[in-house]
């Protein structure tokens, strides 16, 4: 049995590696192929442009809209076309039991708010958070992916017409989990319950519930102050998100520092 729990991981990730198909040669040889498919639990992102961040129109339209000085939107402009190859990306946030999963199986210390080194029963198709980019990034090696860069993440949740909101340019409040903040008590959904909320590919739960962690941050610039250089772009909004600019995948203000768990914070993965 112990052997057999020692492989489960490694076939995990050939699995991952090869989309679930028959293994051609060592798992890497696969990276060369144009998906066609993507594996179980994921959805493929065709290769191709699109539109990242916010024109300076909008940024001072947004900002009279809602009432906010136009800076607090400066960091996502100029909006510009980005080149992307394929790739797949989880159609929903990790949860908190497949997180449970990699904590038995690695013995990776689980997330502060468990009872007893466990999720309850009833959160277990909740996305998991307290977790920090490094607890991420564990999992995500773990089962053969990897965090997405903001690139990736972003064109997943908006498609490629540069709309404001997942599922459009009209924000819907029934669409994702947001304002949910009672004396700070954590407040999620499960994973699965806004599909009305679902982007153009049908990738879920991108605006609400949890900020999702990315694999790059805002500057990796030895002269940038360090809260800056060991910061990763969270996207997305959470659950106690109160104001619908940051519900939008192009917002990039609630970037973090990489050590922080919170209960606003999860995470999804990509290949």
């Amino acid at each position: 049995i112990s052997n057999v729990m020692k492989r489960r991981p490694f076939i995990r990730r050939i699995l991952a590696a090869t989309g679930g198909g028959v293994l051609l040669g060592l798992p890497g040889i696969s990276s060369a192929c144009t998906r066609t498919t993507a594996p179980a639990g994921m959805i493929l992102i065709p290769a191709g442009n699109f539109l990242m961040g916010t024109s300076t129109e909008q940024v001072q339209k947004l900002a009279a809209e809602y009432g906010y000085h136009p800076s607090w939107l400066q960091s996502e402009s100029p909006q510009r076309e980005v080149n992307l190859p394929d790739y797949s990306i989880d159609k929903y946030p990790v949860t908190n039991k497949q997180y449970h999963e990699f904590c038995l199986e690695t013995g990776h210390a689980s997330p502060k708010h468990w009872k007893d080194s466990a999720p309850g029963t009833e959160i277990l198709n909740h996305p998991v958070c307290n977790v920090n980019q490094e607890d991420a990034k564990a999992y995500a090696e773990w089962i053969g992916k990897r965090l997405p860069t903001e690139a990736e993440w972003e064109k997943a949740a908006r498609g490629m017409d540069g709309r404001l909101f997942p599922w459009g340019d009209k924000f819907d409040p029934e669409a994702c989990c947001w304002n949910r903040a009672e004396d700070n008590i954590l407040t999620t959904d499960p994973v699965d319950a806004h599909p009305s909320g679902a982007s153009p590919y049908g990738v879920t739960d991108m605006a609400g519930n949890l900020f999702e962690w990315c694999g790059d941050g805002p500057a990796d610039d030895s002269n940038l102050d360090r809260a800056v250089k060991y910061s990763a772009f969270l996207k997305g909004g959470a659950w106690i998100t109160t104001e619908i600019l940051d519900l939008r995948p192009a917002a990039r203000g609630n970037s973090g520092h990489i050590n922080n768990p919170s209960s606003f914070y999860g995470f999804r993965c990509v290949i």
